[in-house]
């Protein structure tokens, strides 16, 4: 799971940097959970002393119902690139 979660921020970031547009995708990225989701990719790809570092529970303590969101912002990027792909 952490290594599908820090994956996800890094199609984010992507996402951003390439100014790609879509109504759902863009709804979902508004939310407070892309920050605490970089964090958590921060978390998972570079080494931490502490299991429970904060960075990933911060996410999942603080994060705005984060499982559910995570499947929509997978889904919505998967219509988007289903949909270009046609």
């Amino acid at each position: 799971m952490s290594y599908w979660y820090g994956g996800l921020y890094v199609v984010i970031e992507g996402w951003i940097e390439l100014a790609l547009q879509d109504k759902a995708v863009n709804t979902l990225l508004n939310s407070p959970n892309v920050d605490l989701l970089k964090r958590y990719r921060h978390g998972v790809f570079h080494f931490q002393k502490e299991y429970y570092d904060k960075r990933f529970t911060e996410f999942i303590t603080e994060g705005q119902n984060c499982v559910v969101w995570v499947r929509q912002l997978r889904e919505a990027f998967s219509n988007y690139f289903l949909e270009k792909l046609q």
